[in-house]
């Protein structure tokens, strides 16, 4: 497969920058590693997934195939969410770590043009991307061998993800090349990719932003309004799902062109845009390269001299240092800074901002037209109606009355006795009879909310889940490089050079990694803490049975240990790739790959294993061991654990489970995180002194 890649891009005429890294691709052990990782984890999506449906399948060929489907489907989204994230980091540090090496200046004064240069810098990094993306081919063809998955949805799928990493490189390398500015501003891109990449999503899932078409006599279909900029949304119209599905050319010839080819055909709409897009953003690259390399005006400096803005002096009062400074200086300094502070405070008063918006429109009712005012009034035999601000009295006949049948209360499909009305209560248009002022028949329901609670859920676990993503990130990209950095600028050698020993220096990184953002692992916490506290002192009056709690309320016992332990993991292992890699950029993109290669496997085995219907509470034990899996069954239990626990002891067994397993999951990743900090205490004279070779 690598022999492959090597010939398309012989076929490129002949380009130093370009050809430096084909040649030697494929050569280096940690490419071979990174693709064996890869392929491990298609290979693990597969089998995962597969085996707990082997004992449900019973030899029939149409559940095999519709098993096959769903695992190309699964594949597919981790390919296309791995490319997502792992296209920005690889490009990004085309320029920079020419920079670096301080080769930069060496390479412009080469008879390279700016085209040669900015080219073969990207497409030696895309490279890598591609192979990693040929060498997968296989095991999605292992698909086919089951059926239900056709040859052109996996190279309409394997098309979106290279035009993935086209656009996203293609953004990295203009804001690498342009000099708009330096690591943390390529960092900024990359959470902007991650939110770019969640929003949408969870605007779809809430059923927003949709074009609805008739696609049956008594079925609809839709599509995204983002489908045709959004790679998972343009990838799930390739999939062939009957309620998400693009409408045909002529269902939408009354617009105009190119609206209809973007309802119509997202995905090809997709793909064609963004390599275009891709050219797009390259062009001023190549036009401007030299231009704005030869000049040491950045653009910060720039639009600080157009506004006529100077800093002045500086002051300020002095700071207390913790015990371990090594520690403070790791928490304390890089919150420090404007931008950091705009960023930390805006991400923690956004992600409250929306819990409590949240908490407050799950509360509101939209007041129906027609509505309980009192309950059943045994004594008279009546119930209270309001009406029009007024409120009416009816009679109603219990069993054994005399004068006719007894009143008949519907509740859904299910017949309420009297005593259980409620007020509040709506009773609904045409399921209200009255004869003689007395009530023969009423239908009752639960009156319309502003959001309803499982709108509210899936709005709160989306939001967990990105809050959970961006703080890792933020977390991995600076644990990557706070060895590296000192390496890079020389201070390392002094602080070793003084009694600092490895243990003081390690835990002293960890610890202040760790604090400085456990702030922002406060927002989900303290999110769930708002929702429990409105559901134990605000229970709806006309509930008729114990309150439902929108988030379990066990889970502030168990997310914040767990949160803690995801950070310290996070954090170990940025340090670890920050340890032995030379370059911060490389450092970056390992422990970036590597955090979202585990914790996205864990979540989709997670996710499979604990809405099996096989495994049942095995399965949502397995579930607690991934940090996303365990959010999810904290917020909305029974939507998924595939339906095993709808009855009320069967959920309290799993409320159990969950409680336990959480805790398991908590210690072993705390005896991860201890056994990979000592042996990067051992580890750490000899792998600087190797490094320094």
């Amino acid at each position: 497969m690598l022999g492959i890649g090597n010939y398309i891009f012989r076929l490129i005429p002949a380009n130093p920058i370009l050809l430096r890294v084909v040649e030697s691709g494929g050569k280096r052990t940690r490419d071979l590693f990174i693709r064996c990782g890869y392929l491990g984890i298609l290979v693990l999506l597969v089998m995962f997934r597969l085996l707990p449906e082997m004992g449900d399948m019973d030899g029939s060929l149409s559940k095999l195939t519709s098993t096959s489907a769903q695992i190309f489907h699964l594949m597919s989204y981790v390919q296309l969410g791995l490319v997502a994230l792992l296209a920005p980091v690889f490009t990004a540090g085309a320029i920079t770590q020419e920079k670096d090496s301080q080769t930069y200046d060496i390479l412009l004064s080469t008879p390279l043009s700016n085209g040669q240069i900015v080219l073969g810098s990207l497409l030696s990094r895309l490279f890598f991307v591609v192979t990693l993306l040929l060498s997968g081919i296989p095991v999605f063809g292992i698909t086919q061998i089951f059926g239900g998955v056709a040859i052109n949805q996996i190279v309409v799928s394997w098309l979106i993800a290279c035009a993935t990493a086209f656009v996203t490189g293609s953004i990295a390398m203009a804001i690498a090349c342009l000099k708009v500015g330096t690591r943390r501003t390529i960092f900024t891109f990359y959470l902007f990719i991650l939110l770019y990449l969640a929003v949408p999503m969870v605007i779809e899932q809430l059923g927003y932003c949709r074009y609805t078409w008739v696609s049956g006599p008594n079925s609809t279909s839709h599509v995204s309004w983002f489908a045709g900029l959004h790679p998972f949304l343009a990838l799930r119209g390739v999939f062939g799902e009957t309620e998400y599905q693009p409408p045909q050319p002529g269902m939408v010839a009354s617009y105009s062109w190119p609206i209809n080819w973007f309802l119509s055909s997202p995905h090809t709409f997709y793909i064609s845009f963004m390599f275009f897009l891709s050219f797009v953003l390259v062009t001023p690259s190549i036009l401007l390269l030299r231009r704005l390399a030869q000049s040491t005006t950045t653009a910060q400096m720039w639009l600080l001299q157009l506004l006529h803005l100077s800093r002045g002096n500086n002051t300020r009062k002095p700071r207390n240092v913790w015990s371990n400074p090594i520690a403070w200086r790791e928490a304390k300094t890089k919150a420090s800074a404007n931008r950091a502070i705009v960023l930390r405070y805006g991400f923690m008063l956004l992600g409250l901002a929306a819990a409590f918006t949240l908490v407050m429109f799950s509360g509101r009712v939209i007041t129906p037209a027609r509505s309980l005012a009192f309950g059943y009034n045994e004594q008279a035999r009546t119930i209270s109606v309001l009406e029009d601000d007024r409120s009416v009295i009816y009679r109603v006949r219990a069993p054994g009355d005399p004068g006719g049948p007894p009143t008949v209360i519907k509740f859904g499909d299910q017949t309420l006795q009297l005593d259980a009305l409620r007020p509040g209560l709506a009773v609904e248009q045409g399921g209200f009879l009255v004869k003689d002022h007395f009530v023969t028949y009423m239908k009752v329901s639960y009156p319309e909310m502003v959001l309803s609670q499982a709108k509210v859920r899936q709005f709160l676990l989306g939001a967990m889940i990105i809050e959970l993503a961006i703080i890792m990130l933020i977390l991995t990209q600076n644990a990557a490089s706070t060895v590296t950095r000192e390496k890079e600028d020389g201070t390392l050698d002094l602080l070793l050079s003084t009694p600092i020993t490895s243990r003081y220096y390690i835990w002293g990184k960890l610890r202040g990694l760790v604090s400085f953002v456990l702030p922002l692992a406060a927002v989900p916490v303290a999110s769930i803490l708002m929702f429990v506290i409105y559901d134990l002192f605000h229970s709806t009056p006309w509930a008729m049975q114990t309150t439902d709690w929108t988030v379990l309320p066990e889970s502030l016992l168990v997310l914040p240990g767990t949160l803690v332990m995801v950070t310290a993991f996070a954090a170990i292992l940025g340090m670890q790739m920050s340890l032995r890699c030379r370059k911060t950029i490389m450092a970056v993109m390992s422990s970036v790959g590597i955090v979202a290669g585990v914790f996205g496997t864990l979540w989709v085995c997670g996710m499979g294993a604990a809405g099996s219907r096989n495994l049942s509470e095995v399965g949502v034990g397995i579930g607690c061991f991934s940090p996303f899996t365990l959010m999810a069954l904290f917020v909305s239990p029974l939507d998924n654990t595939g339906g095993n626990f709808a009855d009320y002891n069967a959920l309290l067994n799993a409320r159990i489970v969950i409680f336990i397993f959480g805790w398991m999951a908590t210690g072993v990743l705390g005896v991860v995180v201890w056994t990979m900090y000592k042996s990067m205490v051992h580890n750490f004279d000899m792998t600087i002194r190797k490094q320094s070779t």
